[in-house]
């Protein structure tokens, strides 16, 4: 009986492994090691213009496409002293034009446009006036078309904190003066910027902020990015610097800015777009290339939506990014695969610090990778 009971048991027992499931070791991301002399530079770097009254800065560094290194430095609200995260939602105002830029190009690919394709033929309520405007010299911001599509004036309200509508932005650019003729000078266009976002909302039949939520946010895992304000996301307020005064400033309604500088995004998420941008995720090779060739003349260091430049000795692809409480740095070096990305809660301020801080980080990065 003893034996018989042990067999019994045996039998049983093997039956129960040979039944249970069989588990794989799982095998975790190994975290990526950071260069001790990136994470040196950001924390000095940070520092040094906190001490000047800046409240918070974030700054993030991607090594072909994986993010190695992300940090966030001070707070988003002085008042209640929040602290700063690497996931803090933050607004980059004119780094939006990649995205715009990106979008252009992407609907060519696919047949909907050419860059050569008159502006008006999709934004038929711009009065070229018998001018033909080109969807690149727009992206190039070599169209003649006026900054801005309102007057500055220190009378009256901004036209940034409530909603604008594509009627009055387009009568806004109709009613100034063309700068040059096209082609022949070059002169930064935010007003340009805002008719191509009309014509990706026209030949798309789809929102701006949708498009790009659409076809770039959801595809390629930007999760904490998009037109401010929408899907979730917050419409962040920062803070200006007057003198020695560190002022609140109400978040501006993108509606006036739209395609132009609408977006908000974290240091991370920028680092990687740069990445995917130059690689393939976002638009074919060749649209790239299209977007990172200077134009033959007047040569300026611009392509479609991107700043061309050496920096640090080496091939450089950037933007900056200015609006009423940030301020924002983008730059890229394609020979190494190298992004960083900072983005501050503070503008207007003494100077452009965010690229004096990318540019730090951006040497170490070089350096030790």
């Amino acid at each position: 009986m003893t034996r018989a009971l042990l067999a019994l048991f045996l039998i049983l027992g093997q039956f129960s492994l040979d039944a249970a499931p069989r588990r794989r070791a799982v095998r975790y991301p190994v975290p990526p090691v950071v260069p001790a002399a990136i994470a040196t530079a950001a924390r000095e770097a940070a520092e040094t213009w906190m001490a000047t009254g800046v409240p918070a800065v974030q700054i993030a560094v991607s090594h072909h496409g994986q993010v190695i290194y992300s940090e966030a430095f001070g707070v988003t609200d002085k008042q209640s002293g929040t602290a700063a995260t690497p996931r803090t939602v933050m607004q980059i105002g004119s780094i939006t034009k990649q995205f715009t830029a990106a979008a252009i190009l992407r609907l060519q690919e696919r047949g909907a446009l050419s860059l050569d394709d008159p502006i008006d033929k999709f934004v038929p309520e711009f009065d070229a006036r018998g001018r033909t405007i080109t969807l690149r010299h727009l992206l190039g911001h070599r169209s003649g078309v006026t900054r801005d599509w309102y007057k500055p004036s220190g009378n009256g309200p901004s036209p940034f904190f409530s909603v604008v509508t594509r009627q009055q932005v387009i009568a806004g650019i109709n009613a100034q003066p063309f700068e040059f003729t096209p082609n022949s000078k070059w002169s930064y266009s935010n007003a340009g910027f805002m008719l191509l976002g009309y014509a990706v909302e026209s030949i798309t039949g789809t929102p701006y902020a949708e498009y790009v939520h659409n076809e770039f946010v959801l595809p390629l895992g930007l999760i904490d990015t998009g037109v401010c304000g929408t899907h979730n996301l917050p419409r962040p307020e920062g803070y200006g610097l007057f003198g020695q005064a560190v002022v609140r400033l109400a978040a501006v309604h993108p509606s006036g800015l739209i395609s132009s500088g609408s977006l908000c995004s974290t240091a991370s998420d920028l680092s990687r777009w740069a990445h995917l941008l130059a690689t393939g995720s976002v638009m074919l090779p060749a649209s790239y290339s299209t977007m990172t060739t200077r134009p033959p003349a007047p040569l300026t260091p611009y392509g479609l939506g991107v700043g061309l430049q050496n920096l640090l000795g080496h091939p450089a692809v950037s933007h900056g990014g200015a609006i009423d409480g940030y301020l924002s740095f983008l730059v890229y070096f394609p020979h190494r695969d190298v992004a960083v990305a900072v983005i501050a809660n503070a503008f207007p301020a003494p100077t452009l610090f965010t690229e004096t801080i990318g540019l730090a980080v951006a040497k170490a990065a070089l350096d030790s990778l």
